[in-house]
């Protein structure tokens, strides 16, 4: 059996490139089908790492095909109410057998044929023929089909009872307007960098600016679905407000937030408040730890600096009141989590004499107050760096400047002490030295922190350096 599965894996290995490539996308699509029997699993795990190394195109069933397009928008979860420009999952199947089953089906049958043919073949040029196809045909019978239903709320109560509910019925509406945009999306996509996109530059806002007007001449009044699949792709929204910007150079956040674009500007803030909530939550937790919180304030303040740099944002504006109250809730959390006694945390590893910091090298410090201090200290030091950001930067001056004082005198007796250190307290010596050094490191920078190490060096060589 061994010499077999070496026998195979050698053909594997072996099959030229073109033929690689048909081999992948017949079993991957014979998935659904199984029409002939094979182990669809173990045969693409021994594919898998020549199509990697030939950069072998992704295979498509029909199926995900069609969805390809709002693929960007899916998510897992189903929130109530929905939310534009987030898809969730259950609804595929509602919009495939409506495409597949009830609509189109004889029509379906043909192009998605002439689609998996084309992708056997390695056919790129029909490969993307046969899937705009697919789209159209797919966007046009549910649109036309949804429209059927009318606008009355009886009407609509009909329509969503036949879709499964509300939420089905308004996804598979959103689903249907993407897909009569789908070439220009596609074409917007294949432009860009793969997700998750980081940011988007001036090449990347102006691909985007283009497909959009070319939506706006052909299908006025789609071209916010464009903006919804390409925020999908991207790391955090707020980089599409540069595109809003470029789209509407005149346009602060109250006058874009009562437009079109405002849909797309609406996901934002409701991101950034996302962003605001996950760090309340952090700070909750009793087992919370700085750095989780950092690391959540960090996202959060991206985000707001991005929003605030890519549109002119009003305080007393409906999407500034929100902003503002976001930060409010960051500031309240990272207080009373980072710079709530953060002092006295950062200085708990030095010793203390009443409320003076004297160095005492009769022992090590203590490693589980220089945890705490040294936790502190990282928390501290990234939270200054975010401080403007989430509105702290006076509060966090402030503790670091203390801090800093109190550290400076206590390096300075230290450096006092070190040539007089005996022999045997020397590692002790050495060992509050770096203490100090990283406390320094942290909250300062690593200039400051690199000389008062070299100087404690040479004191304790007696060899004081100015």
């Amino acid at each position: 059996m061994a010499g077999a599965a070496d026998q195979l894996k050698h053909f594997l290995q072996n099959l030229p490139e073109r033929e690689l490539k048909k081999l992948a996308a017949t079993v991957e699509l014979d998935r659904n089908q199984n029409k002939f029997g094979i182990p669809h699993d173990a045969i693409l795990a021994l594919l898998r790492p020549r199509l990697a190394e030939v950069r072998a195109p992704r295979i498509y069933t029909p199926q995900r095909m069609l969805c390809v397009p709002f693929e960007d928008m899916l998510v897992f979860d189903d929130p109530d109410p929905k939310l534009a420009g987030r898809l969730a999952r259950p609804s595929i199947g509602i919009l495939w057998n409506l495409v597949t089953q009830e609509l189109v089906h004889d029509e379906w049958v043909k192009i998605a044929e002439a689609f998996s043919a084309a992708q056997r073949n390695g056919d790129e040029e029909a490969k993307k023929r046969e899937a705009s196809k697919m789209w159209s045909l797919a966007g046009n019978a549910v649109k036309e089909h949804l429209d059927s239903f009318g606008t009355e709320p009886e009407e609509l109560r009909v329509a969503a009872k036949k879709m499964g509910g509300t939420r089905r019925l308004e996804d598979v509406r959103e689903m249907t307007n993407v897909l009569l945009v789908a070439d220009p999306i596609e074409a917007c996509k294949q432009a860009l960098p793969r997700k998750p996109i980081l940011d988007l530059n001036p090449r990347h806002v102006n691909v985007i600016k283009r497909n959009y007007d070319m939506i706006v001449a052909a299908k006025p009044g789609y071209e916010i679905f464009l903006l919804l699949s390409i925020m999908g792709r991207l790391l955090q929204p707020f980089p599409i407000l540069k595109v809003i910007r470029a789209l509407s150079r005149k346009l602060d956040d109250t006058l874009t937030s009562k437009s079109d674009l405002g849909i797309a500007g609406d996901i934002v803030i409701s991101a950034l408040e996302g962003d605001a909530e996950a760090v309340a939550n952090v700070v909750s937790n009793e087992s919370a730890d700085e750095m989780d919180v950092v690391e959540k304030a960090r996202r959060f303040a991206a985000a707001f600096k991005g929003i605030t740099g890519d549109i002119g944002i009003r305080r007393d504006g409906e999407w500034g009141k929100r902003m503002y109250a976001a930060r409010g809730e960051v500031s309240r959390s990272v207080e009373s989590l980072i710079l709530s006694e953060a002092e006295e945390k950062v200085a708990r590893v030095i010793p203390r004499r009443s409320r003076a910091l004297i160095p005492n090298f009769s022992t090590f410090p203590d490693e589980d107050s220089f945890e705490t201090s040294e936790r502190r200290a990282r928390a501290l030091g990234e939270t200054m760096r975010i401080a403007d950001q989430i509105g702290l930067q006076s509060s966090c001056q402030s503790i670091i400047n203390n801090l800093r004082k109190d550290l400076e005198g206590y390096a300075a007796k230290i450096i006092e002490q070190l040539p007089k250190v005996e022999e045997d307290k020397k590692p002790e010596a050495t060992a509050h030295l770096y203490t100090a050094v990283r406390l320094v490191e942290l909250i300062t920078n690593a200039e400051e922190a690199d000389l008062l190490r070299r100087r404690g060096n040479a004191a304790l060589t007696k060899q004081m350096t100015s």
